[in-house]
């Protein structure tokens, strides 16, 4: 049996083989050699150097997005679990429609009381209602301001010491459609 004789690797294939390891793994060797671990951070990365393409699967999660920093828009139709929805009732009235506020105002004069009332339009129920006073008037009190039943408001007012001033008195009824 013959022996095949080893030769030594000639000096340009040594320096052949270097030069290749070099140019192959020359940058990554660099980067290990030269960046600290956890050294690049937002300062040193370009605008649009990390793209959706580069990121691992699974990299970005819930934990790591901030608060706050995400809208409804960044969502496709779908990607978001409908949250949990709790026993629902039955539904509510439609609520108040057509709402209107009228008034009534008594004739000015110097009389020391005075009383007026005034009813919501046809087809439209009292939702409230208040009074005001108006004129020449110094010593003038309301004394009540109040619903006189489902349709109408009623305000009363008086002097309270007599003076020659002449006042009036509004009553003001706020109307409008409830659902029932």
């Amino acid at each position: 049996m013959r022996r095949i004789p080893l030769r030594r690797p000639t000096p340009g294939l040594v320096v052949g083989c270097v030069a290749l390891a070099i140019a192959l793994g020359g940058t990554s060797f660099a980067a290990v050699v030269a960046l600290p671990r956890s050294s690049v951070g937002t300062l040193q990365l370009k605008n649009s150097a990390v793209t959706t393409k580069k990121l691992a699967g699974n990299a970005v999660n819930s934990a790591k997005v901030q608060n706050g920093s995400l809208l409804a828009s960044d969502f496709k139709a779908g990607q978001l679990p409908a949250g949990p929805t709790g026993p629902q009732g039955p539904p509510g009235a439609p609520g108040l429609s057509a709402i209107e506020t009228v008034n009534a105002v008594s004739p000015s004069s110097s009389a020391t009381t005075r009383a007026i009332s005034k009813q919501c339009p046809a087809g439209k129920r009292l939702l409230g209602g208040g009074a005001n006073l108006g004129g020449n008037f110094t010593t003038v009190a309301i004394q009540r301001s109040f619903p006189d039943n489902d349709n109408t408001w009623t305000a009363t007012a008086r002097e309270i010491t007599p003076n020659a001033g002449s006042w009036t008195l509004t009553a003001y009824a706020v109307c409008g459609i409830a659902a029932s």
